[in-house]
């Protein structure tokens, strides 16, 4: 009840005393002034009295009702409480599951670090000391012609003792990046996947070329070294990249040596088993002379990782007349072929039934070294969906704020 209402209450009951007491004495004569004030001060103590138990009465009873809804906010309290309890709970078990996985993906690319580093003080000192009067240099298979001339002329006073001494201190230093390079859609050149390269630098953090030191690495057996290197490199961007862009997928290429490594390839094999969650990221690359002589093992081992969820890309192919429908069960998914061997018009398979003859077993057909518009423009007219090249983008340090990751 608001003040108005009680004071007009109270306003009401006096003016009926006021009437008790001045009024009634002159309409009845029995009521003499002061009986008439006496029981106008009467009439309004009981009004204010009632008026009194009437406040206290609806005072308690608003109390109560405050009260209750107190109890209730309280328990209501109480139980939101309790579901806070249980969530957190059960995040703090997300969270110390999530942290145990990271433990355990952290420990196992530590063992496999630890290996390659072993591989590295191992050869990389023999080869010091066997290599120093080894001649000899391999093209880039990612730079363009410009590039080449400049490196080695920049470079070509470097010794192979020189090259080797520079691998051996970045593989120790951590001066061996990662470099991703686009592979696009054609028509439009949207960029769908990144292939990775791996970069050497030296002391100075002057970039050595695959063509400076690719073979010594072949001959040392450190190649195997630095494709593995390159894989946790990229795996440390997938990982970086979360769950943003799901169908990015990054091409990580696996030589010979490595395939063939007793030591190491079990230990990869059973790293990438238990990172499954890779297998929509990453496309494990290897060239047609190496899918063609393949051991039995290294198959084996390669089909239990496609039958996890990898795919696999078939990348240096110099012969287009294969088995496509075997390569599509051993879990390929992707072919690279060069654009000057699409465009050679001697070979067997007519380029405008390239793309339906490999789309038929489920292969996607890119096509790579793609550095000009007059053959993008031949590669578009055969219906060619990827692409690529120079010419859509040069490799790039994974750092890049270029990089649209």
């Amino acid at each position: 009840m608001t003040l108005l209402a009680h004071i007009l209450i109270t306003a009401t009951y006096a003016v009926i005393a006021a009437f008790v007491a001045f009024v009634l004495p002159g309409i009845f004569d029995s009521f003499d002034s002061t009986t008439a004030l006496i029981s106008g001060g009467v009439f309004f103590l009981i009004g204010l009295q009632l008026h009194t138990m009437y406040i206290w009465k609806f005072g308690k009873e608003d109390t109560v009702n405050r009260m209750l809804a107190l109890h209730q906010d309280y328990q209501v309290s109480i139980d939101k409480l309790e579901e806070s309890k249980t969530e957190l709970e059960e995040l703090r078990k997300k969270i110390y599951m999530v942290d145990n996985r990271q433990n355990t993906e952290i420990i196992s690319e530590m063992h496999v670090l630890q290996t390659l580093l072993g591989q590295v003080i191992e050869k990389s000192g023999k080869s010091l000391e066997q290599r120093k009067h080894v001649a000899g240099s391999v093209d880039s298979q990612d730079q363009s012609e410009s590039q080449r001339r400049r490196q080695n002329l920049k470079q070509k006073d470097r010794s192979d003792g020189e090259v080797l001494n520079i691998m051996h201190h970045a593989l120790e230093g951590n001066r061996v990046d990662l470099y991703l390079q686009p592979i696009v859609a054609l028509p439009s050149r949207r960029i769908i996947h990144y292939e990775s390269f791996s970069r050497v630098r030296d002391e100075e953090n002057n970039v050595i070329f695959p063509s400076q030191y690719l073979k010594l690495a072949e001959d040392s057996g450190l190649v195997g070294t630095l494709d593995n290197l390159l894989l946790f490199r990229c795996i440390q961007v997938i990982r970086r990249l979360g769950p943003r862009r799901p169908d990015l997928r990054f091409f990580c290429n696996i030589s010979s040596v490595s395939l063939n490594d007793k030591e190491f390839f079990p230990q990869f094999i059973d790293f990438m088993m238990e990172s499954d969650e890779l297998s929509d990221r990453l496309i494990f690359e290897f060239s047609q002379k190496d899918v063609l002589r393949q051991s039995s093992m290294v198959a084996r081992s390669l089909g239990t990782l496609g039958r996890r969820g990898f795919r696999f890309s078939m990348d240096h192919i110099i012969d287009l007349n294969m088995d496509l429908a075997d390569l599509s069960s051993r879990y390929f998914r992707y072919a690279k072929v060069d654009a000057k061997l699409i465009l050679d018009q001697e070979a067997d398979i007519h380029p405008d039934d390239l793309k339906e003859a490999f789309s038929r077993y489920d292969l996607d057909l890119i096509v790579e070294k793609i550095e000009d518009d007059q053959t993008i423009v031949e590669i578009l007219d055969f219906g060619m969906d990827y692409g690529q090249g120079y010419l859509f983008g040069e490799p790039r340090l994974s750092s890049d704020t270029r990089l649209d990751l």
